[in-house]
């Protein structure tokens, strides 16, 4: 599977999605999937429409941002589009819209089992997560995200097919967000993108925080409106502060920095605090539990950080040929500008190309976090021994081609001492025999 990306920041939305179209290098009739990220300043309505109409054999979904992500870096009032296809048909996609997912979202459970199943999903097996998994886009400011991943890993029987994506958002307006399936509009929704494919992919959480040590229980919560009226029995404003060695003034100015963490195994999911009320209550973004023990966490260093996502994702995944990143608006709002420009040229150096959105809302598996990116890296063939078969390569070339190309596309001097090791078989050679 590759990705092809596109980048507007025209006025309109009809200017925007005919730009979109112009830059890619294929025809559109081409394209499995298309994914697009828009700024709340168009006409969502009316871009869906033209995208729809645009790419007749494409299953095209999208969602208003709080900022688009792509190699120009960290941008507003713009618009990304990733348009997804494999020439080889060995991905097939298909999505479904879950409309008011934030009151009824089971109403729904037919047309989610016969969308997996109609590119050979089968949510009853308990092995779908080896070729399949699915990107969500979900409407912010609803609370609809627990209820929609609930809802579909009640259908799931694999624990370990994961779920990807982010809740929508609207460039901090907090008015209205929506999403979009195939031309149809929501600003209540959640929309489900199910994949199988043969191509070798990974789904990686990223968190900047750590475990400090320091615990709470939550002792009075409102789920329904991710209120906390009490921590350890106390005052959820003067027990924050009290934990963290901090006046009660001062904790609305610390939450950006020291969120709630949850520890599922080895993994800590974000929930990011939204305020400390006058009545000393506080609001989280994402939903806790009466009586959960949460951990108050401390930030780590964000570039160190990324670079090893990066070099973990490579490891598994030595050629992506598609990313796809889910960033959380409170950590863009938290990057300073050198930060944002230093992150995304991190991300240049290890991605050929990459795209994605600020969110409202991560989500990884069964869990919605905030404060966190969620990557969707997707790569080539799934072995290299299938690939060297395929084109008939030398013994010497078969060394090379596994062991030197994966780097070798990345660095000048890297391509020349590979020439001098193998003069027979050059990196623009291999790629000939590639094509």
């Amino acid at each position: 599977m590759k990705q092809d990306i596109a980048f507007s920041n025209a006025p309109s939305a009809s200017s925007a999605a005919q730009e979109l179209c112009s830059q890619l290098p294929r025809s559109l009739t081409s394209y499995g999937a298309v994914i697009f990220f828009a700024s709340s300043k168009y006409d969502f309505a009316e871009l869906s429409g033209l995208l729809r109409k645009a790419f007749p054999n494409a299953e095209v979904i999208g969602a208003t941002t709080s900022g688009e992500i792509s190699q120009k870096g960290f941008t507003s009032n713009s618009v990304i589009l990733n348009a997804l296809y494999d020439a080889d048909g060995r991905s097939r996609f298909k999505g479904v819209l879950i409309d008011n997912a934030n009151q009824f979202p089971a109403v729904h459970r037919n047309d989610i089992i016969q969308a997996a199943s109609s590119v050979g999903i089968q949510l009853s097996s308990p092995e779908i997560h080896r070729d399949s998994f699915a990107i969500s886009l979900i409407c912010g400011l609803k609370n609809a995200e627990e209820g929609t991943l609930s809802l579909l890993y009640a259908l799931i029987n694999d624990p370990d097919f994961l779920v990807c994506g982010g809740t929508a958002g609207d460039d901090l307006a907090f008015k209205a967000t929506f999403v979009s399936c195939n031309g149809i509009c929501s600003d209540c929704a959640a929309v489900i993108l199910f994949v199988k494919t043969q191509s070798p992919f990974v789904i990686y959480k990223e968190n900047i925080f750590k475990k400090s040590g320091k615990t709470v229980r939550l002792t009075d919560v409102q789920h329904e409106t991710h209120l906390i009226k009490r921590i350890d029995n106390q005052s959820p404003r003067h027990r924050y502060a009290e934990v963290l060695g901090i006046s009660e003034s001062a904790v609305n100015d610390a939450i950006l920095d020291h969120p709630f963490g949850r520890s599922f195994g080895d993994s800590v999911f974000i929930a990011s605090l939204v305020q400390f009320h006058q009545d000393g209550s506080l609001n989280t973004y994402a939903r806790v539990i009466q009586d959960s023990i949460q951990e108050i966490l401390e930030p780590m260093d964000t570039l160190a950080i990324t670079e090893e996502t990066c070099k973990s994702i490579l490891e598994k995944i030595p050629r992506p040929s598609c990313v796809i990143l889910f960033n959380c608006i409170l950590r863009t709002l938290g990057f300073d500008k050198k930060q944002k420009e230093a992150v995304a040229s991190i991300w240049s150096r290890y991605f050929p190309h990459f795209s994605g959105f600020s969110t409202y809302g991560e989500q990884f598996g069964h869990v919605n976090s905030n404060q966190t990116l969620v990557a969707l890296v997707i790569g080539g063939l799934k072995s290299w021994k299938k690939h060297i078969r395929m084109h008939r390569l030398s013994a010497q070339e078969r060394i090379w081609w596994r062991c030197c190309l994966p780097y070798a596309s990345r660095t000048t001097a890297f391509r020349a001492s590979s020439r001098n090791i193998l003069p027979q078989m050059t990196a623009s050679t291999a790629v000939r025999r590639m094509q």
